[in-house]
């Protein structure tokens, strides 16, 4: 689905708070859209900040993004800007742990990367938000998109397997579930649920993953 993911390194949770990383700065000044961008790679990609690359091409919607489309780069930047979307980067990993083990904690790696998948897939579209914590924390007619939130598990620690789970999910080419945008336990959703509605994808463990 992807040809390239954000690189984030080997952030940890405790460096998702303390440590900043510094980005190099592209030397060009337009990027072509390659097959599998959007905005948020491509920021990442290049080491600017997503609302940086958006104010730089305000008539591009981030969700209909065309390959071939030429965007303008941020012509200036300096340290503070660097510095801040090494911080966003260490931030999306961190809520992408936190997500995926309230969400996926007792699931299989594939089943835990795929959960991450659906995050991302959501972050890229660019309807959802800027951040892994807007994704996260996203209120829709009033309610969260995740009942992780309100329950208060999004807040729990992490297991080993689902901080290996982001590392895989944002710095990987895999995709366990293109296309999906929902999942959701069968045993655990009504039946009257809309969600039931989506086209399938995937089922992997417990969990169905849908458009």
């Amino acid at each position: 689905m992807r040809l390239s993911r954000l690189f984030v390194g080997t952030f940890t949770a405790a460096a998702a708070w303390g440590l900043a990383m510094t980005p190099a700065f592209a030397a060009t000044t337009t990027v072509t859209v390659q097959p599998g961008d959007s905005l948020w790679k491509i920021s990442h990609a290049r080491g600017i900040s997503l609302q940086s690359l958006e104010s730089a091409n305000p008539s591009v919607d981030p969700a209909d993004l065309l390959v071939g489309t030429v965007l303008k780069l941020p012509t200036t930047s300096n340290v503070d800007a660097a510095n801040s979307n090494g911080s966003t980067e260490a931030q999306n990993l961190y809520w992408m742990e936190h997500i995926i083990n309230a969400e996926a904690g007792g699931e299989s790696l594939e089943a835990q990367v795929a959960v991450g998948d659906v995050v991302l897939h959501r972050l890229e579209s660019g309807q959802y938000g800027k951040t892994v914590h807007d994704v996260v924390f996203q209120i829709d007619s009033g309610h969260y998109q995740f009942s992780c939130v309100p329950d208060g598990y999004i807040y729990q620690t992490p297991n080993a397997s689902s901080v290996t789970a982001a590392e895989r999910v944002l710095e990987t080419n895999d995709d366990e579930v293109p296309g999906a945008f929902v999942f959701y336990n069968p045993s655990q959703t009504p039946a009257s649920s809309w969600v039931r509605t989506q086209k399938t994808i995937a089922q992997i463990g417990d969990l169905v993953f849908a458009k």
